[in-house]
């Protein structure tokens, strides 16, 4: 990810706005997650924020939340190398694979002192960027844009089959059941 690049967030209490960031992302497969990883750093203030994840409401803005992970505070100063906050979810949070999400980073409250910077990621990977001033009540848009640093790890699920393989079981269960009929009539 830049180190050196990024989007505010932080409440009004140093920046006079609370800035909360939300990064529009689709995922390429399904599954339930074990790590969110977060490309962030500390600038000033009580180093205290919140990450979100949210579908994409009607609108086109974040909608129901999928997962919420608060308290949360980086250990390295925003322009230095590897500020990375790791999230364990250990829950039944998933992501259903080609949908759109949010991934939402916020101060944990509008009022407080923090001021971090969601560093830009440095794959090029772009989307809907959004901020709010009042947490999330209303959202403004900055268009497509390079979105922040971060990485969804899921777990490794098994594999859904696909319709000629269930067809191909099909066969082989009922070609069984044909040979233990025919050996029971004799």
């Amino acid at each position: 990810y830049n180190c050196c690049s990024g989007w505010t967030v932080g409440g009004s209490g140093t920046l006079g706005l609370s800035y909360t960031a939300a990064n529009e992302f689709t995922t390429t497969a399904g599954g339930l997650i074990q790590t969110i990883n977060v490309g962030i750093g500390y600038v000033t203030g009580t180093n205290s924020f919140y990450v979100a994840l949210d579908q994409v409401g009607g609108n086109g803005l974040p909608g129901n939340e999928i997962g919420f992970w608060g308290g949360l505070s980086s250990s390295t100063t925003f322009g230095q190398c590897c500020g990375l906050v790791s999230i364990n979810v250990n829950s039944a949070v998933g992501l259903s694979a080609n949908t759109a999400d949010y991934l939402v980073v916020g101060p944990t409250s509008l009022t407080s002192t923090t001021w971090e910077a969601l560093n830009l990621n440095s794959t090029g990977a772009t989307g809907t960027d959004l901020y709010s001033n009042d947490g999330g009540q209303t959202w403004n848009s900055n268009g497509t844009q390079t979105i922040g640093a971060f990485e969804i790890v899921q777990e490794q699920g098994g594999t859904t089959p696909e319709p000629s393989s269930l067809l191909l079981l099909g066969t082989g269960v009922l070609g069984a059941v044909g040979v233990i009929r025919r050996k029971l009539n004799r």
